[in-house]
């Protein structure tokens, strides 16, 4: 009979379960696994051990071990900082009056151990802000060459639009047009024809028959006062500039064209309208009307 020394191996697992991995020797040295088991985590959680599970390479991070040390934890959760990266906030027990929080990218710890960025500390409640998403980064992958045109470039540089979206004339022709919403509504339609874009051309309220307030008062006319307004863009139809004011009024989708005046004459316009001609061909006369179709 053989004497025999029993060890075990201890892991943390994402749903704050704990694996045990067992092992034994005999007196002549030869090892034999038992089979892993898995635990559930403990009745009510623990919320140290579901952070080492799910987040080991906080064993690593001297600063946010000592915390724990020192301040206890009564609970974590995270939040998402960008595409990468997220939050993970360290709630203290009763000895602390500040949150532990530490930037982590999102990668597989057990593997990299090098995920945690930086660690600070917020007064409990705070959060910090999360990085602005990139407004045209569909934009990007749907449409490169609309991106590379010089006039998109400046009007992006210089007027930072926030949103986008596209309008198809045919199956070859397709409006994508790029709205900036600072001082007044500026908005800047590429043309793309069978992929490459064929003509750009930049608009601003000022210089049309019709502004944006002006389009909402007209559009407002036809919809009920309970309707909700989801979208308004302009669009070039017919050698016209026109106003798309769409509103939803519960499950009926409704969209008001509003004329604004004519078109300006074609061709390339940088955002600033710094040249003469540029700023010109966007005037349209004061007496344009404006029409309406439901």
């Amino acid at each position: 009979m053989h004497d025999i020394d029993s060890s075990g191996q201890v892991s943390f697992n994402p749903d704050g379960s704990f694996t045990v991995i067992r092992t034994e020797s005999d007196e002549r040295g030869a090892t034999a696994a038992e089979p892993t088991q898995t635990l559930p985590p403990a009745p009510g959680g623990d919320p140290l051990m579901e952070l080492r599970g799910a987040h080991p390479n906080i064993e690593r991070n001297a600063e946010i071990m000592e915390y724990i040390r020192t301040c206890g934890l009564s609970s974590w959760y995270e939040r998402p900082y960008n595409a990468t990266c997220r939050y993970v906030y360290l709630a203290p027990g009763t000895s602390c009056s500040q949150t532990l929080v530490y930037l982590n990218r999102d990668v597989n710890e057990r593997e990299d151990h090098d995920s945690i960025v930086w660690v600070g500390l917020v007064d409990r409640g705070e959060e910090l802000p999360v990085e602005a998403s990139d407004p045209l980064a569909s934009l990007s992958v749907r449409y490169p060459r609309v991106m590379e045109n010089p006039a998109v470039e400046a009007f992006v540089r210089e007027d930072r639009p926030e949103r986008w979206g596209e309008v198809f004339e045919n199956e070859t022709t397709v409006q994508v047009y790029l709205i900036a919403e600072n001082v007044t509504f500026r908005e800047l339609i590429a043309t793309v024809e069978s992929g490459a874009v064929t003509g750009v051309t930049a608009l601003d309220e000022r210089h049309l028959a019709i502004n944006k307030t002006e389009a909402l008062a007209i559009a407002g006319e036809d919809v009920s006062p309970a309707a909700q307004l989801v979208d308004i863009h302009l669009r070039l139809k017919d050698g016209r500039v026109v106003w798309m004011v769409s509103y939803t009024d519960g499950p009926v989708y409704t969209s008001i064209p509003v004329d604004a005046g004519e078109a300006p004459a074609p061709g390339e316009k940088v955002s600033g309208f710094a040249a003469a001609t540029a700023a010109g061909a966007l005037l349209v006369p004061a007496t344009a009307l404006h029409w309406k179709r439901r």
